[in-house]
């Protein structure tokens, strides 16, 4: 890592009467590395890119992470988030800039910055023979215009869910094509499935579904939002107006920038955000390791998958 952190941060510690573990201090560590590194890319090309979500509330009410918390998350306009894309190349091993372009296989609709030297995996993509980088990663949001007329607003939001699926689908019976994992329908499909591809392919798809995500771009809209992320999630919709200026709230041992209308932002997606609500990472089953390459996990995890399991969970 290039982010010099203190030995102090690594301890274990009780944060609000929960206790963050020093594995969890390291896997922080590991996100808080990224952060830096995505910061000092988007300073060299005079890139604009806020905190959002959670990761703006830690800033606010805890000045760090949330302590029952496992990420960090960033937004950016389309037009800033097209930019970094355009900069991938800035990240060098072991940091790795994911998206459907740099990484076959990869859907999510938004950016991830990962290090390779790590995992963060999701079982249910483990299982079904996923082989993009998971890495531990901070997630990168492009925030896309809003339109207002609700007939347009429920179009876009289904093509963007649809055109999404037919890539994964797409993806899972061609290219990506795991025979291990594969169902019986599922292989059937591959059998007839690179015809189809010819004619319309995973890439067609993708392309459709990130064209419907920014298809009001062009036009002044009241709201922004992660719709290539949560289409219908109506609570993560922010005002165009909430980005007229950038603050700056401390991070642990960082500062990240916030949009200067993030109180109204908080106070949508939290209500009463200085309430203390103990919770959890919405991730499901992720694993974190600090210590171990990805692609080391994943194969032990091939040989294993009940050891590494009772591995992660600590059980006997």
């Amino acid at each position: 890592m290039k982010l010099e952190i203190a030995d102090s941060f690594y301890q274990e510690e009780e944060r609000c009467g929960y206790l963050v573990s020093a594995h969890m201090k390291k896997v922080w560590a590991v996100e808080l590395d990224l952060l830096y590194q995505l910061d000092q890319v988007c300073r060299k090309y005079g890139i604009t890119y806020y905190a959002s979500g959670g990761t703006i509330l830690g800033a606010e009410r805890h000045k760090g992470f949330i302590p029952w918390d496992d990420d960090i998350d960033i937004m950016m306009l389309r037009d800033q988030y097209d930019l970094l894309c355009a900069h991938a190349d800035e990240f060098e091993e072991p940091y790795f800039f994911q998206t459907a372009e740099t990484d076959e296989g990869y859907f999510r609709g938004h950016a991830q910055l990962r290090n390779s030297n790590t995992t963060g995996v999701l079982l249910s993509e483990v299982k079904k023979g996923f082989t993009f980088n998971q890495g531990i990663f901070i997630d990168i949001f492009p925030l896309d215009n809003v339109v207002r007329n609700r007939k347009l607003w429920k179009k876009q939001m289904d093509n963007i869910d649809k055109y999404r699926e037919q890539a994964k689908k797409l993806y899972r019976t061609t290219e990506g094509f795991d025979p291990e994992n594969a169902s019986r329908l599922r292989k059937a499909a591959h059998l007839v499935m690179p015809l189809v591809s010819k004619v319309y392919s995973y890439k067609d798809a993708y392309r459709k579904f990130d064209e419907e995500c920014r298809k009001y771009n062009d036009i002044p809209t009241k709201y922004v939002a992660k719709i290539s992320y949560q289409p219908y999630g109506m609570k993560m919709y922010d005002l165009r107006s909430e980005f007229e200026g950038t603050e700056y709230l401390d991070f642990e041992m960082l500062k990240v920038p916030v949009p200067s209308g993030y109180k109204i932002h908080l106070r949508r997606q939290y209500g009463d955000y200085n309430k203390l609500v103990i919770g959890t990472s919405d991730h499901g089953e992720l694993i974190l390791d600090p210590d171990t390459p990805y692609k080391e996990w994943i194969r032990k995890y091939r040989e294993d998958p009940e050891g590494m399991i009772n591995e992660q969970w600590g059980e006997t």
